[in-house]
């Protein structure tokens, strides 16, 4: 019975949700010790610089977009919003470029693509198929299968490690239920 339990699908969906975590953590550590080292630096002039740059690529694309469709004005005043913040009191009425939201948004995107990165070379180097695997564990010998190329099957793996333990988990149970709901 103890061998039935564990056999490889079920053992590689582990791994799956274990590397996902441990991917999760390594991303935390490492950017916990940019932040200290950032904060004894305190130099925040290069992410001054980078907020004046997209400053002013947002005025560039706002004057573009003052003579085309209301809803493309829109559309670049949705994601100038999103990067302003209140400004010192002595600029009343004006908005600027928070240089700290670019800085958060910036360290964030480059940690997720390094984490996408690593969830698809673990994925690569376990050969951890999340889509072959549910066909092989959860419904074995029904008419319906998952079938995608291995390649892609294991790039979205990865992919989904990289996200997080929690995309996993939510990608295998969807899974689960797909296959369910379709015997």
């Amino acid at each position: 019975m103890e061998a039935a339990m564990f056999e490889q699908p079920i053992l590689l969906m582990t791994l799956a949700m274990v590397l996902s975590i441990g991917i999760e953590r390594l991303m935390e550590l490492m950017r916990a010790v940019e932040d200290h080292l950032e904060a004894r630096r305190g130099d925040m002039s290069q992410w001054q610089l980078k907020a004046e740059k997209l400053r002013d690529r947002i005025e560039l694309r706002l004057e573009m977009a003052k003579g085309g469709e209301a809803s493309t004005f829109q559309r670049v005043l949705s994601v100038v919003f999103r990067y302003m913040s209140p400004a010192p009191a002595d600029t009343p009425g004006l908005l600027a470029i928070s240089a700290d939201e670019v800085r958060v948004m910036s360290i964030r995107l480059r940690y997720k693509l390094i984490a996408v990165a690593l969830g698809v070379l673990f994925a690569s180097l376990f050969g951890i198929d999340l889509f072959a695997l549910v066909n092989q564990s959860i419904h074995q010998g029904t008419a319906y299968t998952i079938s995608l190329p291995t390649w892609l099957g294991i790039i979205l793996s990865g992919i989904s490690m990289g996200f997080g333990a929690a995309p996993v988990h939510k990608l295998i149970v969807a899974l689960e239920r797909a296959r369910m709901t379709r015997r």
